[in-house]
This record gives C-alpha cells, sequence and structure tokens, in this order.
C-alpha cells in the first residue's frame, strides 16, 4: 500500500513549534502524526469548524487542541496554534 499524496501543504507558525516543543514527548509524537495526516485530507479528520477569528477549524488529539485555518482553494492549512485543553482554551 503506498502511502497518501500529500493534498494539503501544511505550515506550522512560530507560536504552534514553540508550544509543541513544551508538550510530553509522548503527545508531541501523537500530535506530529495528525498533522503527517492533515496533509492527505483534513476533513477526514476529527475537524470540527471554529467561530473565533485566530483559527477556522479545530482538531482533537487526546488533551490537546490543534487550532488552524484551512484554505481549500490554495490547499493549504496553517496551523496557528496548538493548546492542552482547558477551561480557558476556548476563550
Amino acid at each position: 500500500m503506498t502511502p497518501p499524496t500529500a493534498l494539503y501543504n501544511v505550515t506550522l507558525s512560530k507560536k504552534a513549534i514553540k508550544s509543541l516543543k513544551e508538550f510530553p514527548r509522548d503527545y508531541q509524537a501523537k500530535i506530529q502524526e495528525a498533522i503527517k495526516k492533515l496533509s492527505a485530507d483534513p476533513f477526514k479528520m476529527d475537524i470540527k469548524k471554529m467561530q473565533s477569528s485566530e483559527a477556522t477549524h479545530r482538531l482533537r488529539v487526546g488533551p490537546y487542541r490543534i487550532f488552524l485555518q484551512i484554505d481549500t482553494a490554495s490547499k493549504e492549512a496553517i496551523i496557528a496554534t496548538i493548546k492542552r485543553r482547558t477551561s480557558q482554551t476556548y476563550r
């Protein structure tokens, strides 16, 4: 079986990279795996549409949330930030 071709170009902001480095290593690996899957087809994952201005969508990875903007016209997904789910996450 061949791996899926990348349909979406996924980029991480500096803020997302910085926050990813602060998480435990086991969750870093899970988050990185989810980011790889985003490039194949982000809408086949647990993506929910958001109403905030920072990101248009969010992806759940365990207790962490990946906030991203998806542009279907240019086939690009930009990860704005990655946060641990708390009571303050969606404010």
